[in-house]
């Protein structure tokens, strides 16, 4: 599953990065790299501002005083400003800032975040900020790592549980599905019974649905060095040929496949589906009311998760960077992770901080599985390739369209924006 171990490719397509960012490229030949802090320190000055992003709905700015105020204890002569912004438009609103020097030392990314920018020669470098990085679970890692260079240092992992409607599983009697030939069981049982088995949103990111079930046969969206369409395979077949089968069986609702439904509008949310690939247990619990069992992901050749890795990054542009490769280090201390994940329900992206959730079993069953998640493809047109892939997906789900005809047109197209870098 070459998306998952190989984070190296793109090489030379800064200036096209650049002008997808309506950026100039910055910096030197060598990536700024960030040292570890000292302990304490009267001498460590400056002034950072962190843009964070809701972890939640109760999530606030206030939230992190006391850590900036443990902070401060170690380093009293530094200013902390949080400041939470809201997820609309994030991309754009980081551009305007950056092109208007007023960008923030410290940012909240998620994956995808991490190649636009770095490509960009924006980021600072973070492999050398901590000394126990093999203290963190290895797959949240690689999700915040480009090129080699650790760029973005997870603070939180956000793993979907894949789970089933205990009321269906208990009506149909069977057991949660957890291979492909079982969901084939599961959807003819469940459909018998006037139920779906799952649902396909065909409007959703590919890392939800399609890019699933191609890694869990085995695939790869990607070459090993990110410059060519590696999805026209066998694997990549049968994960479309899958999807099709249960579209074409009646296993899935039709209209998520091309309309983006509001969740509580959804088959699962509406008792109608027996299995989730993966989705936010409180999202699906503030609606339903049926009981849900986690069970473990989905395997057929390979077994992936589902979910992301929240992170910190720093841009190069800081007037302090010692102060604010401190602060990044500050908070991925045990004690914050601990809080963070636990007051946010998320799982702790450190190996050494686990059984947050012990009063939750659903969430704490889920937790062994948190390095299965493959978070997409680190690359910095990876939004740009499933907007690409998205439409003859949905031909071939709606339309008839013969998947290996899809595919030979998405592997063209994918190529074809690979080639012009933008």
């Amino acid at each position: 599953m070459a998306d998952k171990i190989s984070r190296r490719g793109a090489l030379g397509a800064g200036a096209a990065g650049a002008a997808a960012l309506g950026l100039a490229a910055c910096g030197g030949g060598d990536a700024d790299v960030a040292e570890a802090p000292p302990e304490e320190s009267e001498d460590l000055t400056g002034s950072i501002v962190m843009w964070i992003y809701p972890l939640a709905d109760s999530a606030t700015e206030e939230w992190y005083q006391p850590y900036v105020e443990s902070f401060n204890e170690k380093y009293p002569n530094v200013d902390v400003q949080v400041v939470q912004q809201g997820f609309t438009n994030r991309e754009e609103q980081l551009t305007t800032a950056i092109s208007g020097g007023n960008a923030p030392d410290v940012v909240y990314f998620n994956p995808d975040f991490v190649p636009r920018f770095a490509e960009e020669e924006l980021l600072v470098g973070l492999d050398d900020l901590r000394d126990d990085w093999d203290s963190f679970v290895p797959s949240a890692l690689e999700a915040m790592t480009y090129e080699d260079t650790l760029y973005s240092a997870p603070i939180l992992i956000q793993a979907s549980p894949t789970f089933v409607n205990q009321k269906i599983m208990d009506e149909i009697g069977m057991e949660g599905p957890t291979t492909w030939d079982e969901m084939r069981a599961v959807g003819e049982a469940a459909k018998e019974a006037g139920y779906y088995l799952t649902q396909y949103s065909g409007i959703a990111t590919l890392n939800h649905n399609y890019y699933m079930y191609l890694w869990q046969a085995g695939g790869a969206v990607l070459n090993d060095d990110m410059s060519a369409a590696a999805f026209n395979s066998p694997e990549g077949l049968e994960a479309l040929e899958f999807i099709k089968e249960m579209v074409d069986n009646g296993w899935v609702p039709t209209e998520p496949i091309s309309v983006d439904q509001p969740f509580e509008q959804t088959a699962l949310a509406q008792g109608e589906a027996a299995y989730s690939l993966g989705t936010n247990l409180n999202t699906v619990r503030d609606v339903l009311d049926d009981e849900i069992t986690v069970i473990p992901p989905m395997a057929h050749k390979e077994q992936v998760g589902l979910g992301s890795v929240g992170a910190l990054s720093i841009f190069n542009t800081t007037d302090s960077p010692e102060a604010a490769a401190a602060w990044v280090h500050h908070l991925t201390e045990p004690d914050f992770i601990e809080d963070v994940c636990s007051t946010f329900t998320y799982y702790s992206p450190r190996e050494d901080v686990t059984g947050l959730h012990e009063d939750d079993p659903p969430i704490a069953e889920f937790e062994q599985y948190v390095d299965l998640v493959n978070s997409g493809i680190i690359h910095p047109q990876a939004r740009e390739i499933i907007d690409t892939m998205k439409p003859a997906i949905q031909e071939v789900l709606l339309q008839g369209l013969d998947p290996q005809e899809a595919l030979d047109t998405m592997e063209s197209d994918v190529n074809d924006l690979l080639s012009r870098g933008s």
